[in-house]
């Protein structure tokens, strides 16, 4: 009888938390829940920015790139010394010029960030987008330090030597990485697609980086049978 108790007990929740949208009893954090919105608690900030398309719009649920002329989105100067190999995350970090730093409301284990970039008719990706990035969250480490440390992603190409987002030409990049648990996340950009080189310099090339919306979603992790028994009652 006991046994079949925890088994309806299982199912039922089971039910519920399909029905509920992925909810979660572990920690009480819900997975499919963007926790970088800012009815969420979500809160970006930036390196830097132009006054007129602050970070700000970062987590106000607009995905689409169709209001930039009206202020929607993020954008600010990147630029890069090409005159070296770059081919380490910690290398490619030394190196570069802007980031976008989103804090949760509280810890979340994350398995997800959606990152949109400036796409639409008049500012197509490809030319007006982001090219490279990097997703990194902060880590507390065992002596109570708190670093950046790069997400590992899935889906790496042969031969790919970091978790870097490479040559990228599409309004959204979607990045899904082994889950970890963070207080914030942060975005780096080493690269757009509208680089171009600057002055005289042959070596540094200047651009533009453009965001419309950063997403970030939790991972729903269900409690052991063991878990679940000291819950409910063997």
């Amino acid at each position: 009888m006991r046994f079949t108790h925890f088994i309806l007990i299982s199912f039922s929740i089971a039910v519920f938390l399909l029905a509920s949208g992925c909810a979660s009893i572990s920690g009480g954090r819900v997975s499919g829940v963007n926790w970088a919105l800012a009815q969420n608690g979500g809160i970006v900030t930036a390196f830097s920015e132009e006054p007129e398309h602050p970070a700000s719009t970062l987590n106000n649920g607009i995905t689409s790139s169709e209001g930039w002329d009206n202020g929607e989105g993020w954008m600010a100067p990147i630029s890069k010394n090409i005159g070296g190999r770059r081919s380490s995350d910690a290398r490619r970090e030394e190196h570069g010029r802007n980031w976008v730093m989103v804090e949760f409301s509280q810890p979340i284990t994350l398995g997800s960030v959606n990152i949109y970039t400036i796409d639409s008719e008049k500012y197509p990706a490809n030319s007006f987008g982001i090219k490279d990035l990097l997703v990194q969250y902060e880590l507390e480490t065992a002596l109570k330090e708190k670093i950046w440390a790069s997400v590992e992603k899935f889906g790496k190409g042969i031969g790919a030597q970091d978790n870097i987002i490479r040559n990228n030409v599409n309004g959204l990049i979607s990045v899904k990485f082994k889950p970890v648990t963070t207080p914030k996340i942060r975005i780096l950009i080493y690269d757009t697609n509208d680089m171009t080189r600057s002055g005289d310099n042959s070596n540094a090339q200047e651009g533009m980086a453009r965001l419309i919306e950063i997403e970030a979603f939790g991972t729903g992790e269900m409690k052991s049978r063991d878990e679940l028994q000291n819950i409910f009652g063997k």
